[in-house]
């Protein structure tokens, strides 16, 4: 079941500072957690269960899952780069 990816503000400032390597590793990874967000083979949990963090081929994001909308929204990118 899929859920629909959403960008909150700080990632859309995040997202213009990053090389275009990191964006599509960005990419990816959210392309997986949309698609299972709560999968702890792709996901880590976090002390909130809705939070989790995935990593990535560059990095690391941290997202929201919310069921009830069935939205996962990146909250934040850390790249290793």
């Amino acid at each position: 079941m899929t859920y629909r990816a959403q960008l909150s503000e700080r990632v859309l400032r995040q997202l213009g500072n990053l090389p275009a390597k990191a964006l599509g590793a960005v990419i990816a990874t959210m392309a997986t957690v949309v698609d299972y967000p709560n999968d702890p083979l792709r996901t880590v949990t976090t002390s909130d269960p809705y939070v989790r963090r995935a990593f990535g081929e560059l990095g690391l994001v941290t997202d929201v899952i919310d069921h009830a909308r069935r939205t996962v929204t990146l909250t934040a990118v850390t790249w290793i780069g």
